[in-house]
């Protein structure tokens, strides 16, 4: 149960893709946005055990981009409150962003199958696969500390 939490962390941080946690193998060929609004119950239980989150992703607005294996994209708006609670989830543009990321469909399948979740985000950010930013300066700031977290964070994982 702790690396599902550990896990829900990191995706929350680049993409609140942490969601991907406790996706089940098999749904290959179904719809990725709602295989991903699906888990945002179990993110929203789980963040609460994670003591960083809070002042990483607590009230952020998130474009999230996935480039789809049918050459489309998909774009999901995500909003965290305080908490770093997920209050909306939807796909389309979000006004506001304070953080883009993106990744493709491949990679988020990767990780939603993996044995080991942590393991496999760890290994597509750190390839590149996964990227996110802040938008504007204090945003910008504010991911460049997450990013330094999670490289560290990644050596303990």
């Amino acid at each position: 149960m702790n690396k599902i939490k550990i896990t829900s962390a990191f995706f929350a941080v680049v993409l609140v893709i942490s969601v991907f946690a406790g996706i089940t193998v098999g749904m290959e060929d179904s719809d990725l946005f709602e295989d991903l609004k699906q888990q945002v119950g179990i993110y929203n239980q789980n963040v609460g055990g994670i003591p960083f989150i809070k002042s990483l992703i607590g009230e952020e607005r998130i474009r999230c981009e996935i480039s789809l294996n049918d050459g489309t994209e998909l774009i999901i708006g995500i909003t965290t409150d305080e908490d770093a609670k997920i209050t909306s989830f939807e796909k389309g543009e979000i006004s506001d962003p304070t953080i883009n990321a993106s990744t493709n469909e491949n990679t988020v399948r990767t990780i939603m199958n993996s044995d080991d979740p942590v393991s496999a985000f760890q290994d597509a950010l750190d390839s590149g696969a996964i990227t996110f930013e802040g938008v504007g300066l204090g945003d910008k700031i504010k991911v460049g500390v997450m990013k330094v977290v999670l490289k560290i964070a990644g050596f303990f994982m």
